[in-house]
């Protein structure tokens, strides 16, 4: 806790983590926009980009978890979670309706959420860091001398 060590977490757990949140997040849009639905708020033709844009979205946060914690780089580690993500979609759905349409609705909804993965593993590069070289010392003001 207060010690100052830092906890190494195992690299497969990096990875669960964050397809777990990813799950998380498309749950959570998926569920608010059936509640905008049934409230009549959301028309039933903006079902889909929402849930593509939510797709895109929780693909995104998962690999942004995963690119700082990853010894990978960025943008493998973003691709693996997002593949990680995609993949538990994929079994969900051939589980639950034993097809997927893959030119239709279901391949856009994987594009989507390549393209989330893609997305973060542009956007979680790592900083980088000033190698050598001399730095400017910043100019002090005179000091008042009092006697």
């Amino acid at each position: 806790m207060g010690n100052g060590r830092k906890k190494d977490t195992a690299l497969w757990m990096v990875f669960v983590q964050g397809v777990a949140l990813s799950l998380g997040v498309y749950l959570l849009v998926t569920v608010l926009a059936s509640l905008l639905l049934v409230k009549a708020v959301l028309p039933e033709a903006g079902a889909f980009p929402v849930l593509a844009a939510g797709c895109c979205l929780s693909a995104c946060l998962g690999g942004l978890t995963c690119t700082r914690r990853s010894p990978w780089g960025s943008l493998p580690s973003a691709l693996v979670c997002a593949a990680g993500f995609l993949a538990v979609l994929i079994v969900v759905s051939l589980l639950c309706w034993k097809q997927i349409s893959w030119l239709g609705r279901g391949g856009l909804l994987l594009l989507c959420g390549a393209g989330g993965g893609l997305l973060a593993g542009v956007l979680g590069g790592r900083r980088r860091r000033r190698k050598g070289g001399k730095r400017v010392q910043p100019v002090r003001k005179k000091e008042k001398v009092r006697l």
